[in-house]
């Protein structure tokens, strides 16, 4: 079951890709100016049921992204990340911790503020991201995509809406630094595999069951005792946050030389991004 699903995910990230590049393709013939190309560190951190919509401790991501520029005021970009996510709960009733890493992918529409050195903008996009979420115990560590924990399928991957502000400083025509702060909106509350506000023990796989057992002594005897157990809150979609920082590259006709002869003669010392042609 697993090696379909494992199938099932890689066919689709590359059915995903493969729309992205296509989306790039059918725009109109491009300079090699039009391309940019981004890749950085960064933070990142869940928003959920486990931690009552709060931010969680900072995990570790590497976002890399290809920008496509239609003109001053709006580009187009995609981009590819690893990330890492937990939560850490303090509800003593059910202490269901949390980790994942997981791949998203995505596309979005950008607009810029304003040309200079310092440039903000801000996007929002669609895109797509895996779901691994692995439950912490005092016996160990738990595949919560395969147990199922509510009784309930925790889907492999999920559709985002990522948006996000960003500030973009131009050290020259090909190179700058890109600091991004966003958010991904999940369509589905099971980041955390914890989404069913009553969990009905009697639903539940032995292995489920042996999962909430070991999380304390008092759920140990509840899941035993008790009917029902307390799930999360499927009123509210998950969330994760992330703030990374990028060298962006944009190739130029010649990178030997590749200085706008303008850029320092002009008193406000501004320009517009595609005013230039390199030497």
């Amino acid at each position: 079951m697993s090696s379909v699903v494992s199938r099932k995910v890689w066919s689709f990230f590359a059915f995903s890709t493969l729309v992205c590049c296509l989306s790039f393709i059918v725009v109109p013939k491009a300079h090699a100016q039009d391309w940019s190309f981004a890749v950085g560190p960064g933070i990142s951190s869940y928003l959920g049921d486990i931690n009552d919509q709060t931010l969680g401790k900072p995990g570790f991501v590497l976002n890399a992204e290809a920008w496509y520029y239609l003109n001053d005021n709006f580009q187009l970009k995609s981009g590819l990340s690893f990330y890492n996510i937990s939560g850490e709960d303090a509800d003593t009733t059910r202490l269901r911790d949390f980790r994942a890493s997981n791949f998203e992918l995505y596309t979005s529409a950008m607009y810029y503020f304003k040309q200079g050195y310092f440039t903000p903008f801000a996007y929002v996009g669609i895109g797509f991201t895996t779901n691994n979420p692995m439950g912490d115990s005092q016996i160990g560590e738990w595949d919560l995509r395969n147990i199922e924990p509510e009784a309930e399928q925790v889907p492999g991957i999920m559709g985002i809406v990522p948006f996000g502000v960003g500030l973009e400083y131009e050290i020259n025509p090909v190179l700058s630094v890109v600091a991004d702060l966003s958010l991904r909106y999940a369509l589905n509350d099971q980041l955390d595999a914890t989404s069913k506000e009553i969990i009905q023990v009697g639903e539940l796989s032995a292995e489920a069951v042996e999962y909430h057992e070991s999380l304390s002594p008092y759920l140990a005897r509840q899941v035993n005792e008790d009917p029902i157990l307390r799930g999360g809150d499927s009123s509210n979609n998950d969330m994760y946050g992330m703030f990374t920082l990028k060298l962006k590259f944009t190739p130029a006709a010649s990178i030997r030389g590749c200085i706008d002869p303008y850029k320092y003669s002009r008193p406000d010392r501004k320009r517009k991004r595609r005013s230039f042609d390199p030497i």
